[in-house]
């Protein structure tokens, strides 16, 4: 690639480290832009800053390499990558209906911290290539996990009843439709209401909007959502 063919780009100078850390920003931000405009807990800011350090870091490790000939030059930047792993943990949430959210955006924020290990160390088309095919990654599963759930044949729910009637309809409505109930967890508080996760394997996933209804519809359910 033409940055690499570029002799002051390679060496160590200011110059090389002002390029690498602009483009560590650049790079940071197209990633975070992606997640922000889908309001993810971490953002453009938070994937700039997270690409810019791990450039940084690379870039350091680098600079103390030329200091110290001898020196591993991949001891900061493996530090990098097991530590990101605590930054991306603090954005994977666990709902009150047992739905796992985050984790997207704690991988995006992992491979961000490889594309600013790459710039730092100058590896300038590996880190380009990767994060434009993280961007488009995201772009295009994002569409082709909206669209595979029209053939999914497992409904999630989340449901809230006041009696115990409620678990018997629901089973008998899923033997009569030919369903099966699967993965039953019930729990109750203290006023008496009763909180259900399950989910329900279908015959014909077209009808993913009426079986909700009937879930809906069943007595004593105050509330029934797919997760």
């Amino acid at each position: 690639m033409i940055m690499e063919e570029l002799k002051i780009l390679n060496e160590f100078n200011a110059f090389s480290v002002i390029v690498r850390l602009l483009l560590a920003i650049v790079l940071g931000a197209l990633l975070g832009i992606e997640r922000e405009r889908k309001q993810r807990p971490a953002g453009i800011r938070t994937y700039t800053l997270v690409c810019l350090g791990a450039a940084l870091a690379a870039v350091t490790n680098v600079y103390i390499c030329t200091l110290y000939p001898g020196t591993d030059p991949s001891r900061i930047p493996a530090q990098i990558v097991s530590g990101i792993g605590f930054l991306g943990a603090g954005t994977i949430l666990v709902t009150k209906v047992h739905q796992v959210k985050g984790l997207t955006t704690a991988a995006g924020l992992w491979c961000c911290a490889a594309v600013g290990i790459a710039v730092g160390a100058g590896f300038y088309y590996g880190a380009i290539i990767a994060g434009v095919m993280v961007v488009i990654s995201l772009r295009v599963f994002s569409y082709v996990d909206r669209n595979f759930i029209k053939y999914n044949k497992y409904m999630n729910f989340y449901t809230e009843y006041n009696s115990k009637r409620f678990i018997r309809e629901l089973i008998s409505f899923a033997k009569k439709s030919g369903y099966q109930v699967l993965d039953l967890e019930i729990t109750r508080d203290s006023d008496n209401t009763y909180f259900a996760t399950f989910q329900l394997k279908i015959t014909n996933p077209e009808l993913r909007t009426l079986v909700l209804a009937s879930v809906q519809g069943l007595p004593d359910c105050t509330l029934a959502e797919e997760v």
